[in-house]
This record gives C-alpha cells, structure tokens and sequence, in this order.
C-alpha cells in the first residue's frame, strides 16, 4: 500500500470513530437526544487530522530508507559478484566458506553455489601456513585490525594456481548475524601485470626524455617543493643525487645575468599560464657552466588556482659549441690570411672569402658562374695539370705550388691545396681550394739563401760558406799540386773607430776596406767575413811563399786607403794580416784558418799595417795559453793562489807605511809561477774579473788580521787591471770586500793605469766618484808610460800617483829620467796628491826622490815582496817610532807642504 492511500484509509476511519464515537459517547452520558458539541468533533477530526499526517510523513521516510537500502544491497551485491577481486564470507573459527562471489568460484573453476560449506584452506591455502595461522589467532584475538597473506587458489580441474593476496577483516556478531570474516583476495598476477606495464610506461617515458635529451622538473607552488629527473641530475652533475630535498636547484644554479630574466619569465607564467621557455646558464656542481633550454607550463586545481609547474630542461651546450664550432669556422673562413674558393662538382666557383678578393682582386659577383681558369698564368703546361687531377682523382686532394695569375694581370707564386668534398654516395659535390701568395716567402727564401752564404753587411762570404769554398780548394790544391795561401787580416784601431764615430760608422768603414781589398784580388781568389773585424782571403796559384807576402802588402796598402765621410773627415783603418800556406804549413782548410789565425798575434806584435807568417810556435804559446786559463781556473777554485806584499816606505822618516798586494800562484806539480805568463791570459780571457775580486777580498782580510794582531795602521794597494775595472763592478766589489772583512776603507787602495781611465772616462769617473764616496783611495798606477793627461788628474778624484819604474830604473845615470821624475813629482804635489816611486833599488836613487821631495817608494831596496808572516816579520823588526815624529806616518810626517785633501769633483 503507498503511503497516500494508506493516510486517506486512516482519514476516513478516523472521522468514522470521531463521529460515532461522540455520537455513542453523548447518548450514553446525556441520554438520547442530546446532541454532541461541534468543537468536541473538531477536535477529534483535528487530531486524527495531524495523527494521519505524521503517520504519512514516517510512511513516506521508511519506504524511501528502505528503497535506499534494496538499491545499496543490490549495488553492494553486484559489485562484489563482478568485482576483479575474489570475495568471501567465511567462519572465523572453522574457515568455512558461508559465502564467495564469481571471481573466486571461476579461479576454482566450481559453481559459485558450491562454495559454501567448503573449508577455505582446501580451497586456498597459504603460502606460509604456520605464519597464516598466527596472524589469524592475532586477528581474532583483537591484536590486529587485519589479515594479510599470499595464498594459493588451486583450481577444481588442477590447472595452474593463481597467487592471490588474502586480506581478511573480522565482521562482529548484530542484528543476528554471528561473527564472520570477509576476506577480500587479489590475482597477484593482475597486479604484476598492472605494476609492469606501469614500469614499461614510465620507463619507455625515461627513454623518451633521455633520448631527447631532457629532462623532468615539477615546482609544487602549494608546498614549494621541487622534483626533477635523474636526468637533471645527472645534467648538473650532482654529487649525492639522493640528497636532493626538493631544493630549488635549478633556479639556485643560474647564472648571475641570467637569473633575474629566467625568473620574471617563471612569475609571468605562473600569472598568466602563458607557457615558459627561457635558454640561461646553469652552474653545475663541478663549477663548470652549462647552457640548457628550460620550457614549462603552469597547472591549476579544481579551485582554478596554481597549484604546480613543470616541464623539460634540455642541455644545449653541445648544440651551442656546434654552433659556435660552425660561426667560428665561418669566421676563421672569412678572416683567414688564405684566399678560399669554393666551387661545385663541374668547377664553377660559388663563394670566395675576403682573402681571396684581396690577393687577386676579383670580387665574389665578378666570379659567380665562372671556372678558376681565369687565374691560369700560362706557366705551366697541360703535363702539370694532368697530375695535378691524376692526383685529385686517387687521392681526392692536391697541395703544390701553382703560379696565378691576378685580376691587374700580374703572375705571383701561391701555395695551394684543392680538395673534394663528397656527399654520402661518395660523389664529389664541391671542391674547396685554399691558396697563400708566397711572394715573400720566395723573396724572404732568396734573402736567407743569400744570408746562408753572404754577409749581409758586405757581401763577402760569410764564414761557413768560405770554409767550404776553402775545403774545395784544397781539395784541388791536393789533386793538383797547387801552392796557396789564407791571409787573415784584422781591422786595427776598428774599436776606436766604432767608439769614437759610432757603429753605423764603422760599418761603412768596414764596407768600404771589404771593398777594396775585394778589387785587389787576383782571378780566382776568394774573401770573406769570418768576423767582425776579420777578412780572409785566398791567394791562388803562388809560385812560392813570396808571392804570399807580396798579396799581403798589396793588401795592406789598400786597406789603408781612407774613408771620407759625408763632413768630409778621412777615416783610415789598417790591417794586420796572418798568413799560413799549403802545404809547407798546413794541410786542411781548418789548419790554414786556424795557422793565419794564429800568425795575426804576431803580425800584431809587430805593430798596425804588418804581416806575420804562421809557424808551429804560435800553436804551441796558443796551446799554453789555453792550458794557462784551465789551470789558472781550477787554481782559483782549489786555492792556490797566494798574495805577497811589497812594503811601501816613506821616504823622509823611512817606515814602512803600506804595501802593495801582488798576487803569486803556487802551482803543486810546477812550483811559483809567474805573474808574467798568467796575468795576460787572465786579462784575454775574462779570469781577470773573478780572480781581481779575489785579491781584493784576500787583501781586506789579510789587513784586517794584521790589524787585530795590534800591528800599525798599514794602507794596502791592489792593482785593478783595465779589463777587470771595465769587466766588474769595481765599487761593488770593494765594497762588499770592505763589509765582509771589517777593514777600514782609509785603508785601502786601488790602483789603476791610466789606459783604465781614459778607455771610457765617463764611465771611469763614476766609478771613482763611488769608491771616493766609501773612502777608498785611488792611485794611477804606471804614471806617464800612458795616455798622460793633466784632464784626467783634474776630472778624476785621485789621492795618489805612481811613478813607474821605468823613469827610475836609470837614476842618476839618466838626466831625462830624473827630470821627468822631478816634473811628475812637483806636479803630484801641486794638485794636492802623495807621489809614490816604484822600483826603487839603489841608495842614489833614493837620495834622489828625498831631494825631490817623494812621499814614498817601494823596491828591492827596501824588500822584495814577501809572503804575509814574513813581512809581519818586518815589521816587527822596525825600530820604534820617535816621539819628535820622526816615522810618522804619511799623512803627519813627509806631506809636502802644498798638500792638501781632494773633493769628489777634483
């Protein structure tokens, strides 16, 4: 019955009973007759009114409640009977089947009907039974909210089992039903299936981005957490890619100029869901940079709001090196020194670069369509191109020199290389050829051919190219018979020259002898430049060694012819010539240059302008003086050289006030040996300067120990020899010698010739200006055998002159020694300077110098010079110092009267 007809059945029963009721209810109380009051009826029909309407309104809620519940049941019931999943009630004490769906009855292949009353564990049982069991008592027992196993549905017809996962959940005891398990069982194999196509989707979705090589980033706007491929990563270079964190790497790692764009492009898509792509620089975690291309889009949740962005980062620094690789190749194309010409496979020229317009001239439009034909010079024949392409053909490359010719019609050597390019099929497409003009480089080839045997400065043979034609010559002197000569001549005075008028002087100087000794050379000589100031010659066909001689004076006359200079100045350099002839003196072109080498020491011994012929002595003194420098060196290491000293007395007290230190070698095997044969070789060959710095440091010192001993004030001079005062920081030297020994600079004196002083006197006299200024005294050595000169005495800050022994070997005997003697004597004391004699050996000639007025004087006449005990020893057997003054020392006893101490600038 629906609920409206129901309430209208209740209506008229209810008004029924309301009006009989009263009715009934009136007679019996009233009696008959009596009428029943209205209102009393209409409350009734009222309240049967409201009591028919509530009951209608429950009616209608149960009826729709209960449509709900039949429509749930049947909605329950058909979603477990065609759910994928196998669902059964079961006992929970016997695990009896009470009831199963139709996904299990068809994984046991029996009747869904059949399944009740059949022991689940027959049915299914568990993988681990005993685990199985346990977890069920807990289940049961209250200890756990659930059952969760593997179990095994075995089919009624044995085929194959299905795995399946159990979850059961305990259902209590209501509405009067017991307490039963609903267990809920999934095919395992489904669920593999299910998580291996997942798998194989996002693997094949890595594979995708990995092959295109991108990868993922996602930005969670609501929780700020950033995600991103192993992809990015690996991008990146991250060094724990586990500890990532959701940090925001990408946006950390940007580079500085980049990252204010990158994120205004990021806050404008999140704005707009206008899509994202940006190209910036990222720093990876190895501090290398990276360019990526990063591309996103904004998404929006079900309220409309952003809620996530993501996309690909795609690395483009490959792409971008190619890119620059490919503009770099293009411009090294264009600015490359090299003209480029590119043509197609049928020789028509498509491009040149702007090397190629400048060499030859034509430009690129002028070009376009034509064949490099245009540039034939007509120098080479149809043999030469032949294989030229021969070669193209097998090889698919020629390089040679080409002769080209320009657009202005002028032929100019190049250095090519053609090449072909070919496509995928091996077919030639293009040809490339790349050319430099190699003008210069022939002209520069010429110049280092002619270099290679010329001098440049005067054209003569330079050494190498003479010492073959020499070794030619002898070679034919030898098969033939002939007699020859090689005369070496050196330039006299040509340092003076180069000194005095500069170097572009001397050349010409020196071209101008290179020349005329050239013209004065018979047919078939030979000349050249071994040195700067040596020319050798070959004279030919002599008939005997006067014939030498006889080329040697004419040469010397020659040479002697002047240069005028532009002003008008005659310059005249001579010669000085060795000779050595073949075969009386030398058999072999390295023997005759090194026997006139030799012979040129002699010629210059005798004066400019002579000749000397070689003989077998000069090798030997030449074979001495080498031994002499080795031996000398290892002297100096090994410390054999030993410093006597010459004691300098004053003249008018006679005490020995000074000495000078005279250097000896003692030699272990030879004994003494001279100063004489070492000191020369010393001076040539550069020991001057370290042996001179150590007698100067020997001498310090060996003053210094005198003086501690408590011996008197002694000033000791040391010879500096022309090449060491030009060689050596002469200053310095002292200086450091000074420092290191604590001997006092008033103490020491450094003599000097005046060859020393005149070589470069500017030089000079800034280096006695420095040694003035430490105090030390300076003394000109040899005083009047040189270039005497009254400026030196007055430029130069000088305390002492030395006369040399020379002017006083033959006092009294010699009336011009004397007056020289007496002149350099009065003249030292005028200029305020002490006058020492040297070589003084006789009584007279001592007399002599007191008369005169001499400071001091050394000589045998006093001492030879003495080892330092031994001329300690002397000292001590001088007589004590008088107290009247007599003895005293040179500055208090002896001074002449007009002396007075020299200014730095006197």
């Amino acid at each position: 019955m629906t609920p409206a007809r129901g309430l209208a059945l209740y209506l008229l029963a209810g008004a029924a009973w309301v009006f009989v009721g009263d009715a009934l209810m009136a007679q019996w109380l009233y009696g008959a007759g009596h009428t029943p009051s209205p209102w009393h009826m209409v409350k009734g029909l009222v309240f049967v009114l409201l009591s028919g309407l509530l009951c209608w309104w429950l009616l209608t809620r149960m009826r729709s409640a209960e449509q709900q519940r039949g429509a749930l049941a049947r909605e329950l019931a058909h979603v477990v009977r065609h759910a994928p999943a196998g669902i059964a009630r079961v006992d929970p004490h016997s695990l009896v089947v009470l009831w199963a769906n139709d996904r299990l009855a068809g994984w046991l292949e029996l009747p869904a009907l059949a399944l009740p009353g059949r022991d689940l564990r027959e049915l299914a049982p568990a993988v681990d039974e005993a685990r199985a069991a346990q977890l069920l008592q807990a289940l049961l027992a209250g200890d756990a909210s659930h059952y969760q196993g593997e179990h095994v549905c075995r089919p009624a017809s044995g085929g194959p089992e299905v795995l399946v996962l159990c979850q059961a959940s305990l259902v209590p005891a209501a509405d009067g039903q017991t307490a039963h398990l609903v267990c809920v069982l999934l095919d395992m194999g489904e669920i593999g299936a299910a998580r291996a196509a997942l798998a194989h989707s996002q693997r094949v979705l890595g594979l995708a981005l990995e092959g295109s090589g991108s990868g993922l980033w996602d930005w969670d706007l609501a929780r700020q957490r950033h995600t991103y491929s192993p992809s990015v990563l690996r991008l990146l270079r991250h060094p724990d890619p586990e500890r990532v964190y959701g940090q925001p790497l990408l946006l950390q790692r940007l580079h500085p100029e980049d990252r204010e764009r990158v994120q205004r492009a990021l806050e404008h898509t999140i704005a707009s869901g206008a899509p994202f792509e940006e190209v910036a620089r990222l720093r990876r975690f190895d501090d290398s940079w990276c360019w990526v291309q990063a591309r996103g889009q904004r998404h929006l949740n079900a309220a409309g709001e952003p809620e996530r962005c993501s996309g690909i980062v795609t690395d483009l620094s490959a792409r971008r090196a190619a890119d620059e690789r490919q503009r770099l190749a293009a411009t090294v194309v264009e600015n490359t020194i090299e003209g480029v010409v590119v043509t197609d496979a049928q020789m028509q020229i498509l491009s040149v670069n702007a090397s190629f317009t400048r060499l030859l001239g034509y430009h690129e439009d002028e070009l376009r369509g034509l064949t490099p034909r245009v540039f034939k010079s007509g120098r080479h024949d149809k043999a030469f191109y032949r294989a030229m392409w021969d070669s193209m053909n097998r090889t698919g490359h020629w390089q040679g020199e080409i002769w080209n010719r320009r657009k202005d019609g002028e032929i100019f050597p190049e250095r090519m290389s053609l090449s072909a390019v070919y496509d995928a099929q091996g077919a030639v497409t293009h040809y490339v050829c790349m050319f430099t003009d190699i003008s210069e480089e022939k002209q520069q080839q010429e110049r280092l051919d002619f270099l290679a045997h010329c001098d440049p400065l005067t054209g003569l043979a330079n050494r190498l190219w003479f010492g073959e034609q020499l070794q030619d010559v002898v070679q034919q002197a030898a098969r033939s018979g002939e007699l020859l000569a090689v005369l070496l001549l050196n330039l006299d005075r040509f340092k003076d020259v180069n000194g005095s008028w500069g170097h572009a002087v001397g050349d010409q100087v020196l071209q101008h002898i290179s020349a005329q000794v050239r013209s004065a050379l018979r047919p078939g000589d030979l000349i050249g430049r071994l040195a700067g100031d040596e020319i050798a010659v070959v004279a030919r066909h002599l008939r005997h060694a006067d014939g030498a001689a006889a080329v040697a004076r004419n040469l010397i006359g020659v040479a002697a012819r002047p240069w005028l200079s532009p002003d008008g100045v005659a310059v005249v350099v001579g010669v000085s010539i060795g000779i050595c002839t073949y075969p009386e003196q030398a058999d072999s072109a390295q023997q005759l240059l090194q026997g006139a080498h030799a012979a040129v020491y002699g010629a210059k011994a005798r004066g400019r302008g002579a000749y000397c012929f070689f003989t077998e002595q000069m090798t030997q003194d030449a074979r001495e003086r080498l031994q002499i420098e080795a031996r000398l060196r290892q002297a100096l290491a090994l410390g054999h050289l030993r410093l006597h000293y010459q004691p300098q007395v004053n003249v008018a007290s006679g005490r020995i006030t000074g000495a000078e230190a005279l250097v000896r070698w003692l030699d272990p095997e030879e004994g003494l040996i001279s100063p004489a044969r070492f000191i020369p070789v010393a001076e040539s060959s550069g020991v001057i300067g370290a042996l001179g710095d150590w007698v100067l440091r020997e001498a310090c010192r060996q003053g210094r120990r005198w003086r501690d001993a408590g011996l008197p004030e002694l000033r000791i001079a040391v010879n500096v020899s022309p090449r060491q005062f030009h060689l050596n920081d002469v200053a310095g030297s002292a200086a450091q010698a000074l420092a290191e020994s604590g001997f006092s600079a008033r103490c020491l004196e450094l003599e000097l010739t005046e060859s020393a002083l005149a070589e470069r006197p500017e030089e000079a006299r800034q280096t006695l200006l420095r040694l003035h200024a430490l105090g030390v005294h300076i003394a000109v050595d040899d005083f009047g055998t040189g270039y005497s000169s009254l400026a030196h005495l007055k430029r130069f800050p000088i305390d002492v002159l030395k006369i040399d022994q020379g002017f006083i070997r033959d006092i009294p005997a010699s009336g011009d020694d004397m007056a020289i003697s007496a002149a350099i004597i009065a003249m030292g004391h005028s200029l305020g300077l002490q006058v020492v004699a040297e070589g003084v050996e006789t009584q007279a000639q001592l007399d002599f110098l007191r008369a005169r007025g001499c400071d001091l004087y050394q000589g045998w006449l006093c001492s030879r010079p003495l080892p330092p005990e031994q001329f300690e020893a002397l000292l001590g057997a001088q007589p004590p110092q008088r107290a009247d003054g007599a003895g005293a020392s040179d500055e208090e006893a002896g001074a002449p009267p007009g002396q007075r101490p020299r200014s730095p600038a006197q």
